[in-house]
């Protein structure tokens, strides 16, 4: 159960996305903060972009990730996005 979130974050440098958030009192790791990054190259950056306006997600990067995958950010949800569209990223957590 997610106590309280820090809400989706992304950011496009040389290409790549850098998508995550950083969860607050996770009553799973006792309590703990918990941090998750997902990591797409300049290949699967392009075939996310492509893959969110084909499914009507428009405006701006960060918007688009927010409406297709909720503010809080539905790890499933990419989950499932990415297999479905062939997407493939690069994943990081951590937890304190």
């Amino acid at each position: 159960m997610r106590e309280g979130t820090s809400g989706v974050w992304v950011t496009r440098k040389g290409g790549k996305i850098t998508i995550g958030y950083e969860d607050y009192g996770v009553s799973e790791f006792g309590g703990a903060d918990f941090e998750k990054t997902y990591i797409l190259d300049k290949e699967n950056s392009k075939k996310l972009v492509r893959a969110l306006r084909k499914c009507g997600f428009f405006g701006s990067l960060k918007r688009k990730i927010v409406k297709a995958f909720g503010p809080e950010f539905d790890d499933l949800e990419f989950w499932d996005f990415c297999d479905e569209h062939e997407i493939d990223y690069e994943e990081s957590s951590w937890r304190s």
